[in-house]
């Protein structure tokens, strides 16, 4: 009878520890979840004429300097595309590096880092995936756009 009333001892007291760690965990979430809220990422184009704050929600604000004003539809678009996504990106490897703080033996930095490398990169990405030439197919047209070749 003692026997059978140490083991349960010993299951309460694991019971509680597991409580214990699940309270903790909960509030390591709470702010993780605070600090991604509160997280916000200001780029500015090289010539400074384009501001883009970010959020893991998304863009915030968008600013223009009366210089910005001044370019052409097609180089402001442009200008103000490519500080877009350099905003979002820094966002979201801030948001990844609060992540893997709270969840150690995740890779989810690693996996945002490689999204990343592919979305903006692509043709990095396919000269490492390419396979090797045939020199015996150069008779054939790369694609459709290439026609008679």
């Amino acid at each position: 009878m003692s026997a059978d009333l140490d083991d349960l001892q010993r299951k309460l007291e694991a019971l509680k520890e597991a409580g214990r760690r699940a309270e903790q965990q909960m509030g390591d979430f709470g702010r993780m979840r605070e600090q991604i809220s509160e997280l916000q990422v200001s780029t500015t184009s090289p010539d400074r004429s384009v501001t883009v704050v970010a959020s893991p929600g998304g863009v915030t604000d968008i600013q223009f300097t009366q210089d910005a004003l001044r370019k052409s539809p097609g180089d402001l678009s442009n200008l103000v595309m490519s500080t877009l996504q350099q905003a979002v990106a820094e966002a979201a490897r801030r948001q990844a590096d609060i992540v893997q703080e709270y969840v150690p033996d995740s890779d989810v930095r690693e996996q945002v880092l490689r999204t990343q490398e592919q979305l903006f990169n692509p043709d990095a990405n396919q000269q490492r995936s390419a396979p090797a030439d045939d020199p015996g197919d150069d008779d054939m047209p790369d694609s459709f756009l290439d026609g008679g070749r």
